[in-house]
């Protein structure tokens, strides 16, 4: 078959068109920016149990999915920084270094009431070798840590020292305190039957106070 000239020139301006899309097409997805990466390590209130917080229903899952974000969650209910968790008496130490997380944007600790009664020096030494650990395992993590939450406002003085002292221990990062911030001071419907722990709504309740901090840290 037998092209003349401009049948020629037409095939040949296809070609240069396709020649420019291309690469302007692969260099769209070289644009595209990863999801961040947010970790939680934690006791119930992040894992969620029987009265709520259950997988998308958790405040880290929700919490994610307004960032954008890619999560890894690692709790475990009556986990904390001395306390071990019944299932795998795991503690917040444990669970870093069973789970360390090198590419993560911002990583979260909260808890625990469940230390409630243990030394103060002790939880302060144990919450000190998590946040070392922790530059250790995610090196370019924003670390915000969480105080212990009670559910009412009848919280024990024994509660109160080991958020002291995880505060102190946390000093230099990011500390969130639900104590002194009365979180769930009069608002028992979030919490479940056994007064202890947040329903689904409590949990959509902590996103709400949770994620402005998380979203200012990566930004």
């Amino acid at each position: 078959m037998f092209w003349g000239a401009s049948h020629r020139r037409r095939w040949s301006t296809v070609a240069v068109a396709l020649a420019v899309i291309v690469p302007v097409a692969s260099g769209c997805g070289l644009a595209e920016t990863e999801e961040p990466l947010l970790v939680v390590y934690g006791d119930s209130y992040s894992a969620g149990g029987r009265q709520g917080g259950n997988g998308d229903d958790g405040w880290p899952a929700i919490v994610a999915d307004h960032l954008d974000a890619d999560l890894r969650l690692h709790a475990a209910g009556g986990a904390g920084y001395v306390n071990g968790s019944p299932a795998r008496d795991e503690t917040f130490l444990d669970q870093v270094r069973l789970h360390p997380a090198p590419d993560a944007d911002v990583v979260v600790v909260f808890g625990s009431r469940n230390d409630t009664g243990a030394p103060s020096s002790e939880i302060a030494d144990r919450a000190a070798g998590v946040y070392a650990a922790l530059r250790t395992a995610s090196p370019s993590a924003e670390v915000v840590v969480i105080g212990p939450a009670w559910s009412d406002e009848a919280v024990p003085a024994e509660t109160l020292l080991a958020r002291d002292a995880v505060r102190t221990a946390a000093a230099g990062l990011t500390f969130l305190d639900p104590l002194e911030e009365g979180w769930f001071f009069g608002r028992l419907e979030l919490i479940g039957g056994d007064a202890i722990h947040p329903t689904d709504e409590g949990h959509a309740y902590l996103a709400d106070r949770i994620e402005p901090v998380l979203r200012d840290t990566l930004d």
